[in-house]
């Protein structure tokens, strides 16, 4: 079954009077089965495996209500909530746990053809869990506006305490 892969940016801005772009969250709406959507928030690339991203869980996305939610998203954050791409994709369910989607088309985020994406269970925890994004990404964001992103801004893509997840490094775009 055909589904949709969805690569969506979230602004932080700071200061109320003078706003000054603070950072970018880089958000991912991925088919996990043919009736549902994972909802993953990127956390950083893997520094002992390259092409390997971990990403946060938000939460899990039916079918149903996929287009409320990314509605509801837009008029929540207003501008600041862009869709940068979205591609069509299948999706095969390798083992527990473990992903395989496919996408349809040429992309200009990911790289690869196949996006594969595993719970993590050893590095999460009952309030985070941590998901693998097996696949070569380009995080490119002149698209949305910006020749260059504080080094800064890549640091707080999410809160995670630094000792569950030691094996992280920076992204360089």
């Amino acid at each position: 079954m055909e589904r949709q892969v969805y690569y969506c940016i979230l602004k932080k801005y700071k200061g109320l009077l003078k706003r000054e772009l603070a950072g970018v969250t880089h958000l991912f709406i991925l088919p996990r089965t043919d009736y549902d959507y994972l909802y993953l928030a990127l956390l950083g690339e893997r520094s002992e495996v390259t092409g390997t991203y971990a990403c946060v869980y938000i939460t899990r996305i039916p079918d149903d209500i996929l287009d409320f939610i990314i509605s509801g998203e837009k008029e929540y954050f207003g501008n600041r909530f862009e869709i940068i791409e979205q591609k069509i994709a299948e999706v095969k369910t390798v083992e527990i746990g473990a992903y395989l989607v496919t996408l349809q088309e040429n992309s200009d985020v990911f790289l690869k053809k196949q996006i594969l994406i595993a719970y993590q269970p050893e590095e999460s925890t009952p309030k985070k869990r941590i998901y693998n994004l097996v696949c070569k990404l380009d995080l490119e964001t002149r698209e949305v506006g910006f020749d260059t992103i504080p080094a800064f801004a890549l640091n707080s893509l999410a809160t995670v305490k630094p000792s569950r997840l030691l094996k992280f490094r920076k992204i360089h775009i």
